[in-house]
């Protein structure tokens, strides 16, 4: 009985929970739009823009920095670690202020999205429910990510990309005890969703034929979708560091952002609010290229503007707008020569921008293929959304094993930590005391020494260097042997292992560990040589970092 309130009851009741979220933020949306369209200024709608958005900018960040105790944007990223980090604990004013704040300012048609929001809602309304209903025993991050795939299952009613996040994003594993209660939940608030608003597609996109030459021009879209992604994290950080060297209070970096965004609405209104209608007349045909590549940039710098401004909002719904409109440009002028309908490129657009922008492709794959309900389009849009992350990485020089880290307590995504880790020297935690083998002893004549032993993993070193690594996992292998009496170490040792130079850095052991999953790594004084100098304990090296966050000396 108290497997089944764990797995499928408390799921459940989630999940209701996330699908009344959602319903919630659709509403107050509805409401604020409908409120703005009573306004005399109507028809003329794009003025009220210039009226609106700035006072609803200065509004908004006096809100969060007079009544929130913490002032950053509630995005997915920023949700997932703080469900990991601070294992469930979350601020509930801030999930609720955040939620109402958001889709009032959607409605008054600043240029953001729900999701991050919705998440940060889902995660603290969920954490509340725990703590109000004292349920003891159980794991707290999994039911709020419960609670956050839940609301985003049900806003975008998208079950699958839902549960998909919640591995690829904030567990980072996947198990029994993991896969049912996320089902469970997300399926029932979109359950929830669809009763009450309805089962259809959020975009209505007629099914695209695949074609062999995607493949061909993958790389060029790739590309082209990197240098969108690279173009509007560029214009955020100068704005950012715009507003740093003016020396102004939240308030007035508020209203001067609202303001150079009214403008920027005003001047194209299509680029206002979530834009899912106007992503539906694109694929619709009811766009020009040149508008299309217009209003991609537009909403780029818009969106760069309102979350340098400090605006709390999603990046997800820009980011589709983004991907949709640069796409349809991108494929009317490739559409020349290569016969590919622009349409379809605008498709792969949306998931290609999107994975750049969260670095979650199979995420944001799968919630435009559940979105648009072209399944058919899965290998383009999956490869050109991986493609494209690699691409901006590599540009970027992104740390690209952060969430990897994340996913196990450390956030090495803080640039002071992170100065810390880069000048830890690991010698200190080499252990020189574990037995080193040779490739051709016997296993019979070492596994009870290797039992009596602390690691899991043992150096194979031959004329001083490291040549393999055997672990207990290996030994296990011995018995797909005719003859283990004569199975020598080499037989069963992983060769040529990787490992870690004398002079490495914290930085570069969590590297390692997000690559490969060991207890220890093996230490050698370089790569050319491969002179083996020990062991480095994976398990004392974390104990250690763990007190870097406690340590304030720069210098330690």
């Amino acid at each position: 009985m108290k497997e089944i309130k764990r797995l499928f009851v408390l799921p459940m009741l989630i999940g209701i929970l996330g699908g009344f979220s959602a319903i919630l933020v659709r509403e107050i949306i509805h409401y604020s739009s409908v409120l703005v369209d009573t306004v005399e200024f109507y028809p003329h709608y794009e003025y009220l823009y210039l009226i609106f958005i700035p006072f609803v900018f200065l509004f908004s960040s006096i809100i969060i920095h007079k009544f929130l105790p913490d002032t950053t944007n509630p995005t997915i990223d920023s949700v997932a670690k703080s469900i990991v980090l601070k294992k469930g604990r979350l601020d509930y004013k801030k999930g609720l202020a955040s939620v109402v704040l958001t889709s009032i300012n959607i409605g008054f048609g600043v240029p953001v999205g729900r999701e991050g929001p919705i998440a940060k809602f889902g995660a603290s309304f969920t954490a509340l429910f725990l703590k109000l209903f004292k349920t003891k025993g159980v794991n707290t991050p999994l039911f709020v990510t419960c609670g956050v795939t839940s609301a985003l299952a049900a806003t975008f009613n998208a079950p699958i990309a839902a549960i998909v996040f919640g591995f690829e994003i904030i567990l980072g594993r996947l198990n029994f005890n993991y896969i049912i209660p996320l089902s469970v939940s997300s399926i029932t608030a979109t359950i929830v969703s669809r009763y009450f608003i309805g089962n259809y597609p959020t975009f209505y996109v007629h099914k695209f034929t695949y074609n062999h030459l995607f493949l061909i021009m993958i790389p060029l879209f790739a590309l082209a979708f990197s240098l969108m992604i690279i173009f509007f994290e560029s214009i955020y950080k100068t704005i950012i560091k715009s507003f740093a060297k003016l020396h102004i209070s939240y308030y007035k970096k508020a209203f001067i952002g609202g303001i150079v965004v009214s403008l920027l609405l005003y001047l194209y209104p299509d680029a206002a609010s979530l834009g899912y209608n106007h992503v539906n007349e694109l694929f619709n045909s009811k766009y020009s290229f040149h508008t299309a590549f217009e209003l991609s940039i537009v909403k780029a710098i818009a969106i760069a503007l309102t979350f340098a401004s400090g605006m709390f909002g999603g990046v997800f719904a820009p980011s589709i707008f983004i991907g949709a409109f640069f796409g349809f440009g991108l494929g009317s002028l490739t559409g020349f020569f290569t016969g590919i309908d622009p349409l379809a490129i605008a498709l792969i657009g949306t998931a290609a921008v999107t994975a750049g922008m969260s670095n979650a492709p199979f995420r944001s794959s799968l919630i435009i293929i559940e979105l648009t309900q072209n399944y058919q389009m899965a290998v383009p849009i999956l490869l050109t959304s991986v493609l494209t992350i690699y691409i901006v990485h590599t540009f970027e020089e992104k740390i690209h094993f952060a969430r990897a880290i994340m996913q196990k307590g450390f956030d090495i995504g803080n640039a002071e930590y992170r100065k810390k880790l880069e000048n830890l020297e690991i010698t200190h935690l080499i252990d020189d005391d574990i037995i080193v083998l040779e490739p051709k002893m016997y296993i019979k004549d070492i596994v009870y020494d290797l039992m009596d032993g602390t690691s899991s993993y043992f150096p194979v070193v031959e004329n001083k260097k490291l040549v393999g690594v055997l672990s207990f996992r290996d030994i296990r292998l011995i018995k797909d042997k005719e003859n283990y009496n004569d199975t020598t170490v080499d037989e069963l040792m992983t060769h040529n292992p990787h490992a870690l130079n004398i002079d490495a850095n914290g930085m570069d052991v969590f590297e390692f560990i997000s690559h490969i999953d060991a207890g220890h790594i093996p230490i050698v004084n370089n790569q050319e040589d491969h002179l083996y100098m020990g062991m480095l304990d994976i398990h004392a090296f974390k104990k250690f970092v763990s007190f870097l966050y406690l340590e304030k000396d720069e210098n330690f």
